[in-house]
């Protein structure tokens, strides 16, 4: 009687096996992580973009006039009045639903989050200073005139290139915040889904904006590795010709004024 024998892997052939194994996914891992974040900022900016169509709407039922860019008050965009605004989930989701804008957007509060957003983190996006016509003390600080806060859609000269939204991450108290009249920042750099962010423009697209200055990058990431990085906007970081600034700036308040 023949009796069969099965022929077993070697230890050495099972290290050999685990060992491609091994090499295959530290090759496929990083196109892997690369696709999930394209997929996230994809998602992101269809967020970004389905908050400025609602903007729109907002507008069109109000005679042209937009909602503020503050977050204190009943006209205000989400209305933050005597709520806290760091990490406390449940005020951050009130102060959206207080807000002007969410029952033009079907009541989704999902579409003021990015899908990288941390726990905790209710809303990633802000509006710029250029909106806060409530509160028109920042604007002043950042060296602008309050004739150049936006009310109207018709305030927009060039629509498509100024910023209505941006995916800041951790968001500050109240508008994203950048002075018009020197080269610096003053809210922290949002370094989001690689080595820029999202934005949103009053004609009603989204860009992915890769920040080309590394001075641009190193600050964003400072400021995003302290405990609460609002505390980064009190350094004011001055980096003169850095282009990421002229452009962003440009953006917000529709040229530079240094």
């Amino acid at each position: 009687m023949m009796i069969l024998r099965r022929r077993a892997f070697t230890l050495i052939e099972l290290l050999v096996v685990i060992a491609v194994i091994a090499i295959l996914m530290a090759v496929l891992l990083p196109s892997l992580n690369r696709a999930r974040e394209m997929g996230k900022r994809v998602a992101c900016m269809n967020n970004l973009k389905s908050l400025v169509l609602v903007w729109q709407m907002y507008a069109d039922d109000k005679d042209g006039k937009v909602p503020s860019g503050h977050t204190s008050g009943k006209t205000c965009w989400v209305d933050h009045t005597n709520l806290e605004y760091y990490l406390n989930a449940e005020d951050q989701e009130l102060a959206i639903e207080r807000g002007a804008l969410f029952p033009y957007c079907g009541k989704n509060i999902d579409v003021y989050r990015c899908p990288t957003g941390k726990r905790g983190e209710m809303r990633t996006y802000s509006m710029p200073d250029s909106f806060a016509y409530t509160n028109t003390g920042v604007a002043e600080f950042a060296g602008a005139n309050a004739s150049m806060l936006v009310r109207k859609v018709s305030d927009l000269k060039r629509p498509a290139e100024r910023m209505v939204f941006l995916d800041e991450g951790f968001c500050t108290p109240t508008t994203w915040s950048i002075f018009y009249n020197q080269e610096r920042w003053w809210d922290p750099v949002p370094v989001r889904h690689g080595a820029g962010t999202t934005l949103s423009f009053g004609d009603g697209h989204s860009e992915y904006w890769k920040w080309r200055d590394e001075r641009t990058i190193n600050f964003g990431v400072k400021a995003n590795a302290l405990e609460n990085p609002d505390e980064a906007s009190y350094w004011r970081e001055i980096q003169l010709a850095n282009e990421d600034i002229e452009k962003i700036v440009k953006a917000v308040w529709g040229k530079v004024g240094y």
